[in-house]
């Protein structure tokens, strides 16, 4: 039974993790269309991923704009709302 909901648990998790990921690309995508006039593959060959990738450096912007190629991406200042 342990084994069956330690299964269940971490499936359960690894769904959800992949959607908060999935989330943040797709926001990444809205805002290099929206703000820089890309087309749908121009901005997805923009979001590219890992900790060092393009869609975190928006994420997790320390500024009021980051610059990804030939765009800047205006952002919320994550450094005033730590936690939220």
């Amino acid at each position: 039974m342990f084994k069956a909901l330690c299964a269940f648990v971490s499936l359960y998790a690894l769904i959800f993790s992949y959607q908060a990921h999935a989330g943040a690309k797709d926001d990444f995508i809205k805002a290099v269309k929206t703000q820089c006039g890309k087309s749908d593959a121009d901005a997805a060959a923009l979001a590219t991923p890992g900790r060092a990738g393009n869609v975190i450096k928006l994420k997790t912007c320390s500024s009021a704009t980051i610059t990804v190629g030939d765009c800047t991406l205006q952002c919320k200042d994550a450094s005033s709302s730590i936690g939220g």
